[in-house]
């Protein structure tokens, strides 16, 4: 197979690739194009320590269930859950704290969600 054939058919492969999984992927890609401008390295040739990466895995599981309570919160206080929500830029951009149970969770500023 010439190279031309190879890359005709890769693109035929992605053409009938679900799309939510191409999606996942390019945001993959994107993500590791921002680490390696920000960090001047790729995962695979990176010298953290064992506990670094636990650290940072860590903190990354962490802010995830933020995101998620977040989320909840808002999906559970609206009276037209589930169907109706909408988180607008606005709104969200006014939160600077989320309280719940006693916690106080500040706003991640990566994290957008609206419609």
């Amino acid at each position: 197979m010439d190279t031309l054939s190879f890359y005709a058919n890769e693109e035929a492969k992605r053409d009938k690739q679900d799309p939510i999984v191409k999606s996942v992927i390019e945001k993959y890609q994107e993500r590791s194009e921002v680490g390696q401008e920000k960090y001047g390295t790729t995962l695979e040739r990176s010298d953290l320590t064992l506990i670094q990466w636990i650290r940072h895995l860590q903190e990354e599981l962490m802010d995830a269930t933020l995101y998620l309570e977040k989320l909840k919160s808002e999906l559970e206080s609206n009276p037209k859950f589930p169907d109706g929500h909408i988180i607008t830029k606005e709104s969200w951009d006014k939160a600077d704290k989320i309280s719940h149970e006693g916690f106080v969770y500040v706003k991640y500023t990566d994290l957008v969600v609206y419609k």
